[in-house]
C-alpha cells in the first residue's frame, strides 16, 4: 500500500518508540500520517483497504496520500460492504453499516385442538403448544425482502391448516383445527308405546345392522371443511308388527336415540284377479290389481255377526313366508251344494312374475284342513267358479284356456269333491264370455259377454243351456251378475244419474226389470257383489256406504229383502270385505272374501236370528 500524505500533515519521523500496528503501518506505507478510525455498525467486521486486511473494527488504518483506496468490510452472517475511500482533510474515519442475511424471531404456537404436529417449511419443528419457536427468515441481498416461511399445523382427523409467517409477523394467532372425520358409536333402543322394549330391526341406508337395544358405529368423514357432513338413513321395525320409524343420523344428533314403534293395525293389500278392460281399440281380458286397506284385527263389532272364522289361511304379503309362496291372492270362490266345502280360484305367478289362476277346493269349516287342487297349469285363468244346489253337480267357470286372448265359458263335473270327466267349452264363439252363473241346470245358464274389437262395447247379459245350444244376448249392459235364484237375474251396472254402481233384477226371461236397493242416499253410493237366498227371499250384497272407526268408506256386507226392504249392515271391520255368498245347506251361514288380518282370505259367518 501507497503511503498517502495530506498537505496540511506534518513531517514525523519514525522512532523506537513508536510500536506495534503504528509502525507496521507506516513501514507499509512508507511514509508517516495521522491513523484513520476505522469502524463498522456491528462491530467485529474485517476491514480491507486495497484488498489487505486491517484489522477487525475498531480499528485504525493510516493513509499516505490523497488517491481514493477500495475498502470493504466482512462479517460472517452479512452481506460485504464495500466502497472507494477519498482521503482528505477534515474528513472522517472510514466506517460502514453491514446488513444482515438472517432475521431470527421467536414465537409461541397454539392450536385448537391440542397436540397437533408443526412442520415449518417441510421440516418437523414439534407439537402444540409449542413455546419459543425460532424462525429465522433469509434474503437474497441486503435489497431483498425477507422470504416468508410456511408453518402447517397437522392433526389426525383434522383438516391441515397452514399459517405464513413474515419478518412482520410478531404473534401467531391459536390455530383452529376443523374436524373431518369422526368414530362414534350410537345407542339405539326401541320400545312400544307404552314402554316395553322391542328387538326390532335397524337398518343403515337399506342395509341391516342388526337388533335393538343396537351399539351402531358409525364414521363421519367428509373431504373437505367447506364440504357437509354426510348423513345416514335410519329405519327401525319389527317386519309386520310395528310400523318402521324412519330418521337421519347427521352430525349434530346425540349418540343416544331412543325411539317408539306403534303396532301395524293395518296394511295395503293386492287384489289380482282376471278382468275384462276396455281399451280404445277394444276389450281385452288382463289381471287387474286393486288396492285396498285391511284392518289386522279380525274382530267384527256388528250385533248380528257371530262364530266369524276364517275358511282359508294365506299369510300377509309383508310377512317373509307369506312372501316366498307364489300365491297372489284369492280372487274368486263359490260353495259347494253340501256346504261343506269351497271351490276358489287362487292367483298365482310364476318364476318369471306371469300371472295365472287355478281352481282349489277345501272344507269350509276349518282353515287348517288341506287344499286341493282341481285344475292345473300356469299358462291360462281359471276364475268364478260357480255350482248349483240342484243336483246336478255341474261346475262352471271362466277360463282362457281354449284362447289365451279372451275368456270362454268352461264346465265339468263335481263328483265327490273330484272332477269327474272332461272339461267341456260351452260357449265357443268371438265374444269375451266371463263370469258364470246358474241356479237351474235344467234351464239355462247365464253370464256376461262382450263384443271384441269394438272400443264402446259394454257386457250383456247372456245365456246359454248346458247342452250347448245357441246363446242368447239380451239387451241389458251389465258389469256383474247372479242367478243363483233361478226365477231372477241379479245384475250390476252404473246408474245414469248417480254413475254409481246399483243392483237391478230381471226375470229369467230378462223381463221386468227392477233396482234392488230404495234408500237414497244408498243410491249415492256404490252396491254390487249381489247374492240371493237360496229361496230367494234375501240378497247378499257389499256396499261402501259405511264408514269404518277412522270415519273413512270402504266395502262392507249388507243384507236386505229382496223387495229392497230392512236393509242393513253385517261388516263393520273397516277391511275390503266383498263377494258374499250364501251356505246352501245352513240357514243364516254367509262366506265372504275379506283382506282383514292383512291377505285375501274366504271368510265364515252366522248370522243371528238365522236367515235363508
Amino acid at each position: 500500500m501507497m503511503t498517502v500524505r495530506h498537505p496540511a500533515q506534518r513531517p514525523c519521523h519514525a522512532t523506537a518508540a513508536v510500536a506495534g500496528l503504528a509502525v507496521l503501518v507506516v513501514a507499509v506505507l512508507g511514509g508517516c500520517a495521522s491513523p484513520v478510525q476505522v469502524t463498522s455498525n456491528p462491530p467485529g467486521a474485517t476491514a480491507y483497504v486495497n484488498d489487505k486486511p486491517v484489522g477487525t473494527t475498531p480499528t485504525q488504518v493510516t493513509l499516505e496520500g490523497d488517491k481514493p483506496v477500495p475498502v470493504e468490510f466482512r462479517l460472517e452472517g452479512y452481506f460485504p460492504e464495500s466502497f472507494v475511500y477519498q482521503p482528505g482533510q477534515n474528513q472522517g474515519g472510514i466506517t460502514a453499516r453491514l446488513e444482515p442475511k438472517t432475521l431470527t424471531k421467536t414465537y409461541d404456537i397454539t392450536s385448537a385442538p391440542d397436540g397437533a404436529t408443526l412442520t415449518l417449511e417441510g421440516r418437523q419443528v414439534g407439537a402444540t403448544p409449542l413455546s419459543g419457536l425460532q424462525v429465522v427468515y433469509a434474503r437474497d441481498d441486503k435489497a431483498s425482502p425477507w422470504r416468508e416461511q410456511t408453518l402447517v399445523a397437522s392433526k389426525p382427523n383434522y383438516q391441515s391448516e397452514n399459517v405464513v409467517l413474515g419478518s412482520g409477523t410478531t404473534t401467531v394467532p391459536k390455530i383452529e383445527l376443523t374436524l373431518l372425520k369422526e368414530d362414534r358409536v350410537y345407542n339405539i333402543t326401541a320400545a312400544t308405546p307404552d314402554g316395553a322394549e322391542l328387538n326390532a330391526d335397524v337398518a343403515l341406508n337399506g342395509a341391516m345392522v342388526g337388533q335393538t337395544p343396537l351399539k351402531l358405529p358409525v364414521t363421519f368423514q367428509r373431504p373437505n371443511k367447506s364440504s357437509a357432513w354426510p348423513k345416514f338413513n335410519l329405519s327401525v321395525e319389527v317386519p309386520a308388527k310395528y310400523k318402521p320409524v324412519a330418521g337421519v343420523i347427521d352430525f349434530a344428533r346425540g349418540t343416544t336415540i331412543a325411539l317408539k314403534l306403534q303396532p301395524i293395525i293395518e296394511i295395503a293389500t293386492i287384489l289380482t284377479a282376471p278382468a275384462l278392460v276396455m281399451t280404445p281399440t277394444g276389450v281385452v281380458f288382463k289381471a287387474v290389481q286393486t288396492s285396498a286397506t285391511g284392518i289386522l284385527s279380525t274382530r267384527e263389532s256388528a250385533e248380528i255377526v257371530t262364530d266369524l272364522k276364517p275358511v282359508t289361511n294365506f299369510g300377509r304379503k309383508d310377512q317373509k313366508e307369506a312372501a316366498a309362496t307364489r300365491a297372489e291372492s284369492i280372487n274368486s270362490f263359490c260353495v259347494t251344494p253340501d256346504g261343506q266345502h269351497v271351490i276358489f280360484a287362487l292367483t298365482e305367478h310364476d318364476e318369471q312374475g306371469g300371472l295365472y289362476s287355478n281352481l282349489f277346493i277345501k272344507q269350509a269349516d276349518d282353515a287348517a284342513s288341506g287344499v286341493a287342487r282341481l285344475t292345473q297349469g300356469s299358462r291360462y285363468w281359471d276364475t268364478l267358479p260357480d255350482i248349483a244346489n240342484d243336483g246336478s253337480n255341474y261346475l262352471v267357470f271362466a277360463s282362457n284356456r281354449s284362447d289365451r286372448n279372451k275368456p270362454d265359458i268352461f264346465r265339468v263335473s263335481l263328483i265327490d269333491n273330484r272332477l269327474s270327466g272332461g272339461i267341456s267349452r260351452l260357449t265357443n264363439d268371438t265374444r269375451f264370455n266371463f263370469a258364470p252363473t246358474y241356479g237351474d241346470s235344467n234351464r239355462q245358464l247365464f253370464y256376461l259377454s262382450t263384443e271384441p274389437n269394438f272400443p264402446l262395447a259394454e257386457s250383456q247379459v247372456s245365456s246359454i243351456r248346458f247342452d250347448g245350444s245357441l246363446p242368447t244376448q239380451l239387451p241389458i249392459n251389465a258389469s256383474e251378475i247372479n242367478n243363483t235364484f233361478a226365477e231372477k237375474v241379479f245384475f250390476v251396472k252404473l246408474d245414469e244419474d248417480s254413475k254409481k254402481k246399483q243392483i237391478y233384477s230381471i226375470t229369467a226371461d230378462g223381463k221386468l226389470e227392477t233396482a234392488l236397493i230404495n234408500q237414497e242416499d244408498f243410491r249415492k253410493s256404490h252396491c254390487f257383489n249381489p247374492a240371493v237366498s237360496p229361496d230367494g227371499t234375501k240378497v247378499l250384497l257389499v256396499s261402501d256406504h259405511g264408514v269404518d272407526e277412522q270415519g273413512r268408506h270402504n266395502n262392507d256386507i249388507y243384507l236386505v229383502n229382496a223387495d229392497g226392504t230392512n236393509l242393513q249392515r253385517l261388516t263393520q271391520n273397516g277391511s275390503d270385505d266383498i263377494r258374499p255368498a250364501w251356505s246352501p245347506s245352513e240357514e243364516g251361514v254367509v262366506f265372504f272374501l275379506s283382506n282383514r288380518g292383512g291377505a285375501y282370505n274366504i271368510w265364515r259367518m252366522k248370522l243371528s236370528g238365522g236367515s235363508k
